[in-house]
């Protein structure tokens, strides 16, 4: 880990659209490269932990601080050789080697952050995650999950994925716990290192959850929208993710990297 100095911090602002009201974050001055990603993101640490690996290389999960930057998780160009041309300077950047030991009930390597906040369908909440993503590398399978609405139940409590595959942006749900996944195209044609905005937006009440989705990129839009069943989700306790789960398991799977520039969380 390497301490670096506080400096500028960022801000979260509302981006007013067409399709309406969108809270993001975004810096009140440009990234600072010299500032830890808990340092240009407060936010960040107040919301979620960071599951990435140890000293080891043995999965873990970790408080964010103001002094936390590591080979998995750090501010893009805080030097030369951890600078990536395809996202913002200051940028936050996962990264994850491929065929990495996986979590329980898993067979692929992360580094996420996890909100620490759970929600359950049946109830009622109004929860908006939204961020702006840059696929940076890809592993040789090509598919990237960049966030997620995840459970704490063991096998297929996989909510929501939202991927990068091949370039094409895909929503996988499942309507029930442990039902197969779904897999909805929002966009195609996604190359590395452009901007992906996105917004997930999840209202819950007595008969279920509603789910928008909308997804930006080179200046097309989609949005898609996703109801779930409170009885197909009874019991299971669920929480926002993002970051970057690297869909290969293979030691020669290559690295997947993916940098957030912006990265909101609200609870209404």
């Amino acid at each position: 880990m390497r301490r670096l100095d506080r400096g500028r911090i960022g801000r979260c602002v509302t981006w007013v659209a067409a399709a309406g009201v969108l809270p993001f974050c975004a810096a009140a001055l440009p990234l600072d490269i010299m500032q830890v990603p808990g340092g240009n993101f407060p936010q960040i640490a107040e919301n979620y932990l960071l599951q990435d690996f140890d000293a080891q290389d043995r999965p873990e999960e970790v408080q964010i601080t103001n002094i936390l930057q590591n080979r998995y998780f750090y501010s893009n160009c805080f030097e030369p050789a951890s600078c990536h041309r395809g996202a913002p300077e200051g940028a936050v950047v996962f990264r994850v080697p491929s065929g990495f030991a996986s979590t329980p009930n898993s067979h692929y390597p992360r580094v996420e952050l996890r909100a620490k906040r759970n929600f359950m369908l049946g109830s009622t909440f109004d929860i908006t995650q939204s961020g702006d993503a840059y696929i940076v590398q890809n592993p040789q399978t090509r598919s990237i999950i960049i966030a997620q609405i995840h459970g704490d139940k063991a096998g297929g409590s996989e909510l929501l994925k939202l991927r990068w595959d091949d370039g094409a942006i895909v929503a996988g749900t499942k309507e029930h716990y442990g039902d197969p996944e779904n897999r909805t195209p929002l966009l195609t044609g996604v190359a590395l290192g452009q901007k992906i905005s996105y917004t997930i937006e999840a209202q819950g009440m007595g008969t279920g959850m509603h789910l928008r989705i909308t997804v930006a990129a080179e200046g097309r839009t989609s949005t898609q929208h996703f109801d779930f069943p409170a009885s197909g989700w009874s019991d299971v306790a669920l929480y926002f993710k993002a970051g970057n789960y690297n869909q290969s398991s293979s030691p020669d799977g290559g690295t997947a990297i993916v940098a957030y520039s912006a990265l909101d969380i609200r609870y209404r």
